[in-house]
């Protein structure tokens, strides 16, 4: 059933024959100030900061262009303030099943009359994503031919049909792999970090958060949504306690939804009473991490957060690989030993923290 529902809209969605420029004339022929529309709504918080390489290479390349990107309601935070996107849409999935607000959503999109639609793709592909850059009615569409070698069902949506990844070099860097989708048309970037706007509102924020305050600053994140990329609260508490008794710094802990529990377990094993940051919003709390001496955190969104500032970050990985996934910088540092986050010690984590802290005092 499921074959004979992708035929049919195959046939009904199949991009039209038209004359398409060769792909090195594609970007010349768009002109120099296009309306590009990028649909990146569904993947992870992480994912999307990730993303950002995409985005500056695309400003690079095509400096005057209008870019809008359509993310979802888990990772539109990431972009909230990105000086490399013009207009963000957020896909409010629920919704989209009332047939009113489909259409209006895309009577809408096509009222914007784009250029070129995109979508990217770095570990799976979103028939959504597909779908909406198909009926943006944008003039040309770029999307995944295939991904790390296996063919994708939805190709046929597009115009131009690309090939992402290669299963013979799976350590490629995410912010590395998500350029395959625009190699091919000039378009590309040296620096691939991720990226913050921290605004002067929210560099004010933190600079009175942290008024009273002249210790070294370090933050710790003790969650994560992946249980498996959750190091244990006492492993944790170990280094929170060091970090209080040999820097006598000041800690604080950035709390998410479903960290709360978490928080519950490590509390006990505290001999101090930390800094709790519930719930704050990514911008501010970018900018209190960018202030900070150094970060901690289990590989989750909130690393990717740390990972687009300023300061030094210590990321602990289990079961995912951080030559593909970490944070790219030169004060961001990992540690990995192997699947199991918890084979990292305590002692392991200190060690690391010496060398960068010493520098510091």
């Amino acid at each position: 059933m499921k074959n004979i529902f992708l035929e049919f809209l195959r046939f009904l969605l199949k991009s039209k024959k038209k004359n398409l420029p060769q792909i090195s004339e594609l970007i010349k022929i768009i002109g120099k100030s296009p309306k590009i529309l990028i649909v990146r709504q569904h993947n992870q918080l992480g994912d999307m900061l990730l993303s950002n390489s995409l985005f500056r290479a695309i400003k690079e390349n095509i400096p005057e262009c209008v870019v809008t990107l359509i993310a979802s309601e888990e990772n539109y935070q990431a972009v909230v303030s990105n000086k490399f996107i013009d207009k963000l849409i957020v896909l409010e999935k629920l919704k989209m099943w009332n047939p009113i607000h489909l259409f209006d959503f895309f009577k809408s999109l096509r009222k914007e009359e784009f250029d070129l639609a995109i979508v990217p793709v770095t570990v799976s592909v979103s028939f959504t994503s597909c779908l909406i850059a198909r009926l943006s009615g944008a003039k040309f569409t770029i999307g995944p031919s295939s991904l790390d070698n296996i063919p994708v069902k939805y190709s046929f949506m597009f115009d131009y049909k690309i090939e992402v990844g290669d299963s013979s070099n799976l350590k490629k860097h995410i912010s590395d792999k998500i350029l395959d989708i625009v190699r091919p048309f000039g378009i590309e970037t040296k620096d691939l970090s991720e990226h913050i706007l921290i605004s002067d509102e929210d560099k004010k924020f933190a600079s009175e958060f942290f008024s009273k305050i002249n210790e070294l600053k370090v933050g710790f994140h003790i969650g994560a949504g992946k249980i498996p990329n959750r190091w244990s609260v006492k492993n944790f508490a170990t280094i929170i306690n060091y970090v209080k008794k040999e820097y006598n710094a000041f800690v604080y802990l950035t709390i998410g939804h479903w960290d709360e529990e978490l928080l519950n377990e490590i509390l006990p094993f505290l001999s101090f009473k930390p800094e709790i940051l519930k719930n704050f919003p990514l911008p501010k709390l970018a900018a209190i991490i960018d202030q900070s001496d150094l970060f901690i955190s289990n590989d989750t969104g909130i690393m990717h957060v740390a990972g687009s500032t300023n300061t030094n970050l210590i990321a602990l990985f289990g079961p995912t690989d951080p030559e593909v996934w970490a944070p790219i910088g030169k004060n961001k540092f990992y540690i990995k030993k192997d699947d199991d986050i918890n084979s990292i010690k305590p002692d392991d984590v200190t060690h690391l923290i010496n060398q960068i802290l010493e520098i510091k005092k």
